[in-house]
């Protein structure tokens, strides 16, 4: 009867529960626990691509906004690319412009301007003057009161013509090593991702009665259409071309 009563003492903790209750209560915590963890991760999962997804439209809603102020810097004249999935043109995007002080005679590579600091070279610059412009490159970086270029004048080019950098820009969709398709932008040849993982990328052109057109001369505005992967609804965007 003593030994009986001593075994059952041991099974027994301070606060009167038995061995068996106490690993039974821990296995319970640990399957509450368990299922808190999984809803943790669940809900944290769930944040990710809900941030994923608002930034993703955040970044095609910025970039809808920087394609149409660039493009509203084009025209027809200066479009070169206009195809369902990229267009290519040239304007003067980061607002570099000054004037020619001095003419600029046939054969020359060099034209004085009011201040040509802070022009990259490699740059293509035109020179415009009475409904007339010239096209050059940049052989060297902009000085203060001096343009040089590569190619020779032609023609002269009077003083008071305007100078300005044509920058060309290239909006476009490519798949990346994943295949995942991405929206990008291209400067004078340097290209960045406005946003990757998209389901679409697609222009219209129109010309000045509404028609769907696809020579560059003839375009007018412009369509433009990103579709995001799982999503009924579409960025989009129209967008007039400078006449």
């Amino acid at each position: 009867m003593v030994v009986h009563t001593m075994k059952r003492s041991r099974l027994r903790s301070s606060t009167g529960f038995s061995l068996v209750e106490v690993m039974a209560a821990m296995a319970a915590g640990l399957l509450v626990l368990a299922a808190a963890l999984q809803a943790v991760g669940y809900f944290q999962r769930e944040f990710a691509r809900l941030h994923e997804r608002l930034t993703q439209q955040q970044d095609v809603r910025l970039g809808l906004e920087l394609f149409e102020q660039e493009l509203r810097l084009a025209s027809s004249a200066t479009m070169s690319i206009v195809r369902p999935d990229v267009v290519e043109f040239t304007a003067n995007v980061g607002g570099l412009a000054t004037m020619v002080t001095a003419a600029m005679t046939p054969g020359q590579t060099t034209v004085p301007v009011d201040d040509g600091r802070g022009w990259p070279d490699n740059k293509l610059v035109k020179l415009c003057w009475n409904d007339q412009c010239e096209q050059f490159t940049l052989a060297r970086g902009g000085q203060r009161n001096l343009l040089t270029f590569v190619e020779p004048a032609t023609r002269g080019v009077p003083a008071g013509s305007s100078a300005t950098v044509m920058n060309r820009v290239r909006y476009y969709s490519r798949p990346d090593e994943r295949g995942v398709l991405r929206w990008l932008r291209q400067i004078d040849g340097g290209a960045s991702v406005i946003a990757g993982n998209i389901a679409s990328f697609t222009l219209q052109y129109w010309d000045a009665q509404g028609r769907p057109v696809t020579r560059a001369e003839f375009v007018r505005r412009l369509f433009v259409e990103i579709a995001l992967p799982g999503r009924t609804v579409k960025e989009t965007r129209e967008i007039g071309l400078r006449s």
